[in-house]
């Protein structure tokens, strides 16, 4: 029932928090570099066979992400203990934020009619013989998304983009579901259903990567800083945007893509069942990804 209420990525994301604070885990690990390294890129193409590119012209938006805190970082020659402290607390401050988020989007219903709702049932149901997953179809997701994962990978090192994987790989599966509809839509079902199981890792990561009392004794002044520019950030964009009469989905996945970038705006339009909504989510990180860099060295030099 708690899971209901808050939903499973919140429930994942307070878990990791709470077991990363009391000492249960550790905050840091190389498999939490494996889920967000190779897991989370893999769930992006799974979530966007059903994409039609048509949908994505007018979809653009906002601001931000950890690759612009260590792109600034390194311009302008930041020490190692002070960006350290920056990216804990940023871990922190994130994981208390996306649970906030999550729960103003409680009263928001999905979308019904998406395949990412029914795969949403299919976890709460449990496989039946009316509802279970055709192995070949999964297995058939999966290979795909691996082939899409490997070529962006291979395209963004040539070209040396930092950080461009993610755009690269949304970029190709849209092409792709926009070429070839039929055959990517018939996959849709059982890759979102994948994507979500992978999705929970990654909130999980979000909330393990905190831990609330390190942050505490070592860098309060930083931690305090970021809490007060999140706060007021959320403040003044609910507050216009519920005066301009924006939908308020659209106003808590913009808010996600500026404090959070292309891969939590992602994951919550996935956990919320807005499958309309997932490609202008990564659009929008992306889009901040490409000039916050830029503006965080203007300010600081």
């Amino acid at each position: 029932m708690m899971g209901r209420v808050l939903r499973r990525a919140v429930v994942s994301t307070l878990v990791g928090l709470g077991a990363s604070s009391l000492g249960i885990m550790p905050s840091e690990a190389p498999a939490y570099g494996v889920v967000l390294e190779y897991l989370l890129p893999l769930a992006v193409p799974l979530l966007l066979f059903k994409a039609d590119l048509h949908r994505v012209v007018l979809s653009m938006g906002m601001l931000s992400s950890a690759v612009d805190y260590i792109a600034v970082s390194e311009a302008l020659g930041v020490s190692s203990s002070v960006f350290a402290a920056g990216l804990a607390a940023d871990n922190v401050v994130c994981a208390i934020y996306f649970t906030i988020l999550f729960s103003l989007a409680t009263g928001i219903p999905p979308e019904s009619s998406t395949s990412i709702h029914v795969a949403d049932e299919l976890m709460d149901t449990g496989p039946t013989s009316e509802n279970k997953l055709p192995v070949l179809q999964t297995a058939t997701s999966l290979a795909i998304s691996f082939a899409i994962c490997k070529v962006s990978t291979s395209i963004a090192k040539s070209l040396r983009i930092r950080g461009g994987n993610l755009p690269i790989i949304t970029a190709v599966v849209v092409v792709l579901a926009t070429l070839f509809p039929v055959q990517f839509s018939g996959l849709a079902p059982a890759g979102e259903y994948m994507a979500l199981i992978l999705m929970q890792k990654f909130f999980a990561v979000v909330g393990v990567n905190g831990s609330i009392w390190n942050i505490i004794n070592t860098a309060p002044g930083v931690f305090t800083f970021a809490l007060i520019q999140v706060t007021v950030h959320l403040a003044v964009m609910l507050g216009i945007g519920k005066l301009l009469g924006f939908d308020q989905k659209l106003l808590l996945l913009a808010s996600n893509a500026n404090i959070g970038g292309p891969t939590t705006a992602c994951g919550m339009a996935t956990a919320e069942g807005w499958s309309s909504l997932i490609v202008r989510g990564i659009l929008a990180g992306i889009f901040g990804i490409s000039i916050a860099t830029f503006l965080g060295i203007g300010f600081g030099i």
